[in-house]
């Protein structure tokens, strides 16, 4: 019989300071679903996939799928209960995550640990593992003894035909499996090697779009907000970019089903603000049109990302009339050569055009994103781009630590992408970069960057293989964190090196997945 939920008295404090969270009462012989998402709670809940995962699922006849997340960081995780009952995560049938960093999948692991659920798949009968994700589409080998089925792609195609699965062979585990060919987009680590296609919807439609989003109440209620997806997928083809390699190509919701969205979520989310998600916003054939029908109708509006090449007077403007206090660009290099070379060019007299009207019209700060580490790059490149910030700085007038932010990550290589086996420089060389960039601007920026050590591992896990998931077990019973990553390689004396500085001879676990057209 399958296992049913508990009526638990102690419900998880987190549901009762929500909104929109889902009770379903269900009936005998409902599937329960698991949503983990590997990372914190108010992470997991700025993460529009997540909401679209939980809110589909409850929809469907048969189902009640409730959330989980990770508590810590680090060290030991307690007994995973989730949020809308308290119930263990034993109790479940299937646990569904969505997965979009790879050092996250050290937290799945701490996540099962924690459960007593068996880690490797080949151990365990159910619950169900099945993982989805962009980490995942691009390379799922690290995971492939934990995991039961990745579903690589869309969820529009691939979540209605797994569900439909699932109900149909939930008590017989082979026929299940057997179910999900690699042309739908799933990947089953038990059949073998096989070459798997990515799924992808052509269009977006309405019903997969949560409007009644997830909300927190009391004193975060400040953070309510509708995220609206405007656009999935890119065609500007950077180098580097692992998103316009497995979302392409570009697909647009209408004027239309935005405006639905953003009217009907003003109810249901009690909050006027809009998130447009984008990997380039202004891409979208109607952005125009849709940032002029929320201004119009006094929506607080956010545009999070924004290529320079498509700004000019007049959508400065509605950013700013839409309340947007920051204005974020992301050149990535201050050198010409440097910027074709990773596709994105650098076009500084059109950054510091836009900074100075931005400013004009009250935009009060200004992010840059920068990365370093790229092939090729030498101390003349970093030279540049503090002389790039000094004068964008001086001529726009945004200087200091509020005004001016700057963020500098190293090069993470990614698979599907043209830079795929690039070399990444030594954790030393890159830590001597930041300090030299932190030196240089500090005085009329904020300088974040990201710690150099974590981008090494999270290279090795993009670029990983079966041999990655022994250490991401052991990393996990030890864990997390950086101690415990070095605990685990030192023990293991895996060489981790050959996935940082790859040869013309080092395999690409990441071939079998086929990026459809």
């Amino acid at each position: 019989m399958r296992r049913k939920l508990c009526c638990l008295k102690r419900v998880s404090r987190i549901s009762f300071n929500e909104l929109n969270i889902v009770r379903k009462k269900g009936r005998p012989g409902d599937l329960k679903i698991a949503l983990f998402y590997p990372s914190l709670y108010h992470v997991a809940l700025d993460t529009l996939s997540f909401h679209m995962l939980y809110f589909y699922v409850n929809s469907r006849i048969g189902f009640i799928a409730e959330r989980f997340n990770i508590v810590k960081k680090t060290g030991q995780e307690p007994i995973p209960r989730s949020i809308e009952s308290g119930a263990s995560l034993k109790l479940f049938d299937v646990i569904l995550i969505s997965v979009h960093y790879e050092p996250d999948y050290v937290n799945i692991l701490r996540f099962l640990y924690a459960s007593g659920i068996p880690i490797l798949s080949s151990k365990r009968d159910r619950p169900y593992v099945i993982v989805g994700g962009p980490a995942v589409i691009s390379n799922p080998e690290p995971l492939a003894e934990v995991v039961d089925v990745f579903a690589l792609g869309d969820i529009e195609p691939i979540l209605p035909y797994l569900l439909d699965c699932l109900l149909e062979f939930y008590d017989r585990k082979r026929e299940l499996l057997e179910s999900l060919p690699p042309e739908r987009g799933f990947y089953v680590p038990q059949r073998g090697d096989e070459e798997v296609i990515i799924n992808k919807a052509n269009e977006l439609p309405l019903k997969f779009h949560p409007i009644a989003q997830i909300q927190p109440s009391g004193k975060n209620s400040r953070r309510r907000k509708t995220m609206i997806e405007a656009m999935r997928g890119c065609f500007r083809e950077c180098s580097f970019c692992l998103e316009g390699a497995i979302f392409k190509p570009k697909r647009e919701r209408s004027y239309e089903q935005v405006k639905v969205i953003a009217d009907q979520g003003v109810y249901f989310n009690k909050s006027k603000k809009v998130v447009l998600l984008a990997l380039s916003y202004f891409d979208h054939s109607e952005a125009d049109k849709i940032l002029e029908y929320l201004v119009n109708n006094k929506f607080e509006v956010s545009v999070p990302s924004i290529r320079v090449e498509t700004l000019n007077e007049r959508r400065l403007e509605l950013i700013a009339t839409g309340g947007q206090k920051t204005l974020t660009i992301a050149p990535e290099t201050a050198d010409r050569d440097l910027s074709l070379k990773i596709g994105k060019p650098f076009l500084p007299t059109l950054i510091e055009d836009t900074a100075i009207y931005a400013r004009k019209i009250g935009i009060k700060s200004l992010k840059l994103y920068f990365m370093i580490g790229l092939p090729g790059e030498t101390r003349e490149h970093l030279r540049k781009i503090v002389n790039f910030i000094e004068t964008l700085s001086e001529k726009s007038g945004y200087k200091g630590v509020r005004e001016l932010k700057i963020t500098v990550s190293p090069f993470v290589p990614k698979p599907h992408t043209p830079m795929q086996l690039a070399w990444v420089e030594d954790v030393q060389v890159l830590k001597r970069k930041i300090d030299f960039l932190k030196s240089k601007l500090g005085g009329i920026a904020e300088v974040r960057s990201h710690d150099p050590r974590w981008s090494h591992i999270q290279t090795i896990l993009s670029r990983g293989d079966r041999e990655i998931g022994k250490i991401l077990m052991l990393w996990a019973k030890y864990g997390g964190g950086l101690g415990g990553w070095r605990k685990a390689v030192r023990n293991l004396n895996i060489d981790i090196r050959k996935y940082l500085v790859p040869s013309s001879t080092t395999s690409m676990p990441w071939k079998k997945i086929k990026l459809a057209s």
